[in-house]
């Protein structure tokens, strides 16, 4: 006698196979509880999952051949775990079977309220096109929320597998299920970042700080960095996210500390970014002690991109036709090996990639400070408007 009923029945009824998208987690949790009613013998409410009742519920819902309004899915349900024609008239309040229907009617006003199943103005229910039965966004954001709090940073990719793992598509053949789960989980991810209760940064999402630091991007290289992230990779992502506007004012400052630190006299130091700078984002006038005076022009570029050959060869190109001294071209990232070998070639010209920028600031104390025999990011000077 096999009892597959969370109303506390036996039934002899063999049940029919399931059909549609829901087939996949309702024959999951058929199977995951299959062999526990063959050896209880009698059914329980605690049997049965909410999940497999819900993936029920939408998948008898898909089969119906006629629409199907709320009384009707819960009677079709119920029928469909096995309960036995003389149940029916026990409606005596706390019997199995009025228990069992409520507990069906909460799941099912779940449903709705999360938009797995729609409900129309007269009644008439459908599944949402690309839900999964059972898995609510709500359900997925509560997920999401919870491993972020636990692992701190989590790419896309990881999130999505653990979502699969945890809500039991990887365990069906079908790939539907997962697909339709990517879709809710990139929906609730981009939900999460709009509200600003996580944030998305090059290397994953995160949980926004509520302790000192704003929640946006810039918020959250600072945090890593004082929770012992890696100095460099925090400074010049932190650098990154002000833009290219506070870049080049950034980059004149430091360049006008280091050449004062360096014994030479800074006469006037700007930025001369624009639509029509000519290649050319600041200008440093400096003298030494011996008189000797120069201009040091500089291109700037807050980019993740390689510098290559040709961007060199324009500003070196730039640098000759202001009559530049010298020509430092900055960049966060590297430069090609070819780009390279031309700022080697050059006498006038040098380039300074993130690695020696990072230097740079510390050497100057500007961006960086060092406390305690420890360097950390100036925050007050990355957070000031």
């Amino acid at each position: 006698m096999i009892c597959c009923s969370p109303f506390d029945t036996i039934s002899k009824n063999k049940p029919v196979p399931p059909t549609g998208q829901c087939r996949l987690l309702f024959g999951w949790f058929s199977r995951k509880m299959g062999k526990r009613h063959l050896t209880e013998g009698v059914d329980s409410m605690q049997t049965w999952t909410d999940e497999a009742l819900r993936a029920l519920l939408c998948e008898e819902l898909e089969a119906a051949s006629y629409p199907v309004r709320r009384k009707q899915l819960i009677e079709r349900s119920a029928a469909r775990l096995g309960e036995r024609v003389e149940s029916r008239a026990d409606l005596r309040p706390g019997s199995a079977v009025v228990r069992g229907k409520s507990r069906l009617g909460m799941l099912l006003t779940e449903l709705i309220h999360s938009g797995v199943i729609s409900e129309d103005a007269v009644g008439y229910l459908r599944v949402v096109p690309g839900q999964i039965c059972g898995v609510s966004p709500a359900r997925v954001r509560d997920f999401v929320l919870a491993e972020l709090k636990k692992d701190g940073l989590l790419g896309k990719q990881t999130i999505f597998a653990r979502a699969e793992h945890h809500f039991g598509t990887d365990k069906t053949a079908s790939k539907a299920d997962d697909n339709a789960l990517r879709s809710i989980t990139g929906r609730v991810l981009l939900e999460l970042e709009r509200e600003q209760h996580i944030l998305k940064t090059s290397r994953g999402y995160r949980l926004a700080d509520d302790a000192g630091y704003p929640g946006t991007e810039l918020g959250s290289w600072l945090r890593q960095a004082a929770e012992g992230g890696d100095l460099r990779t925090c400074f010049l992502e932190a650098v990154h996210t002000k833009g290219g506007e506070w870049f080049e004012v950034y980059c004149v400052d430091l360049l006008r500390r280091y050449y004062v630190l360096t014994g030479k006299v800074v006469d006037e130091g700007a930025v001369t970014g624009g639509s029509d700078d000519g290649g050319i984002d600041g200008v440093i006038h400096t003298q030494d002690d011996l008189g000797y005076r120069e201009t040091v022009l500089m291109q700037m570029k807050n980019r993740h991109a390689v510098m290559t050959s040709k961007d060199v060869r324009e500003f070196y190109g730039a640098v000759c036709a202001e009559n530049g001294s010298r020509g430092i071209f900055i960049t966060l990232s590297s430069f090609h090996p070819d780009a390279q070998k031309l700022l080697d070639k050059v006498d006038n010209l040098t380039g300074m990639d993130g690695d020696k920028l990072f230097e740079i600031a510390k050497k100057c104390r500007y961006g960086l400070t060092e406390q305690d025999g420890r360097w950390r990011i100036d925050d007050a000077l990355l957070l000031a408007e």
